[in-house]
């Protein structure tokens, strides 16, 4: 899991973080730009210019709006908390209000000063950052001062002023103002909503993924428990007549106790803490042939096997079984033009190693149509079980890549059927 999380968490933001500055800033600029020329390209001539005359407050809003757009760009990278992007988008909003008070004195002309574009670009970006990240009481209070940015037009323009001597009254909506900022407040509620929906969607993958090896380790469980309450049945029978078989079974018991004692330590930390494979998953060799020989509808499976799979503990061989089949899906379902997927399990040195490739283009991405959910599961399942799960394109060649590394256990002996020839002996 924390390879993904790598993965996902780590370069992929990075890099989307630096899309997203580079793009706000060309943006924003872009604005700034247009509303530089816009300003010196104002008209000198008293005579044809109806608005205020020419001042050093011509360029307050541009500044204004320079320095608005800094601000919200430092809060767009994943890393500004909630915090940081609430003092951030307060510290815009102050710049916006201030700029307002500072145009107050003057001669207004027929219409004052208006908003800089770039004053609303960036106004926007910190509202919508807000409504992303932050609490609800910040939502509401950032809102409530986007309205106030909007409302100090009647300063800028001198209506406010004009309204306090008698004049003519404010010519300001707040239902306009009201749907200006709620469509800032969109997208980023927008965002924070799919947020929530895939972080609900990976925590039903990592409950799924624990239900279901605690299933597999029940089975197990109750296979080991199974054995040794047919053994010591057998050996009250038997013992009597035959102490040495008490002796020899006794070892036995104590083995298959010890096994099932540490499968449901399995088991409980699963709980503190769920694509089917049948339980007949506990024969890894045959589990894994069986998906070389399962749809003939996508690309053909090739399974390769080494080592002592047999030897392999039930409740790890149901995990690989398992990896094993969503990796194959994945790539049936994701892996364009693949002509093969290769599964390749070794068993070696206490360790069962699990890599399925495929040969296709764009197979088993976390971050395509199926969201990744599959290999959340796979990647906490491994991590349940005191092993690996990583998952990426092929470094050299076309291809998905998914590989495992499990510690492999020990599997049980055949105590029921031990336990059987003891019964035979009665």
């Amino acid at each position: 899991m924390g390879a993904l999380r790598r993965v996902v968490r780590g370069e992929q933001s990075r890099a989307l973080d630096v899309v997203l500055v580079i793009g706000a800033l060309g943006v924003l600029g872009a604005t700034w730009a247009v509303d530089l020329g816009l300003a010196l390209g104002r008209p000198g001539d008293q005579t044809d210019w109806l608005g205020p005359p020419p001042s050093y407050r011509d360029y307050l809003p541009l500044a204004s709006g320079g320095v608005m757009s800094l601000i919200a760009v430092s809060a767009v990278p994943h890393v500004a908390g909630p915090r940081r992007t609430g003092l951030s988008a307060l510290a815009a909003v102050g710049v916006m209000l201030a700029t307002s008070a500072a145009l107050i004195p003057g001669p207004k002309g027929l219409f004052g000063y208006a908003f800089a574009a770039s004053e609303g670009m960036a106004l926007a970006l910190a509202v919508t950052l807000v409504a992303l990240r932050c609490r609800p009481w910040a939502i509401a209070g950032i809102s409530l001062l986007a309205m106030l940015c909007l409302a100090s037009d009647t300063l800028r323009s001198g209506q406010l002023a004009a309204a306090l001597r008698g004049g003519d009254a404010v010519d300001f909506d707040p239902t306009v103002a009201s749907t200006l900022v709620l469509i800032m407040l969109g997208p980023g509620l927008y965002l924070r909503w799919r947020a929530a929906q895939r972080a609900s969607h990976v925590a039903q993958a990592r409950r799924e993924e624990r239900l279901s090896l605690a299933r597999d380790l029940h089975d197990v469980v109750a296979h080991q428990v199974t054995g040794i309450v047919v053994q010591a049945q057998a050996l009250q029978h038997v013992g009597a007549r035959d102490p040495q078989l008490v002796v020899t079974a006794l070892p036995e018991i104590e083995a298959a106790g010890a096994r099932a004692l540490t499968a449901m330590r399995r088991l409980v930390g699963a709980l503190r803490e769920g694509d089917e494979v049948p339980l007949e998953a506990l024969d890894l060799p045959a589990a894994l042939r069986a998906l070389g020989s399962g749809d003939d509808s996508g690309p053909p499976v090739e399974v390769r096997l080494s080592g002592d799979l047999t030897a392999v503990a039930p409740d790890v061989g149901a995990a690989i079984a398992r990896m094993a089949q969503e990796g194959v899906t994945n790539a049936r379902r994701y892996a364009r033009d693949a002509t093969c997927i290769r599964i390749r399990v070794d068993a070696a040195e206490g360790r069962v190693r699990l890599e399925v490739r495929d040969d296709g283009r764009g197979g088993g991405s976390p971050f395509g149509e199926g969201g990744g959910y599959g290999l959340i599961g796979m990647a906490e399942r491994a991590k349940l079980l005191g092993g690996t799960c990583t998952a990426g394109p092929v470094a050299h060649g076309p291809g998905w890549r998914v590989r495992a590394d499990l510690p492999a256990g020990t599997a049980d002996p055949p105590d029921a059927d031990a336990a059987e020839g003891m019964q035979g002996e009665r």
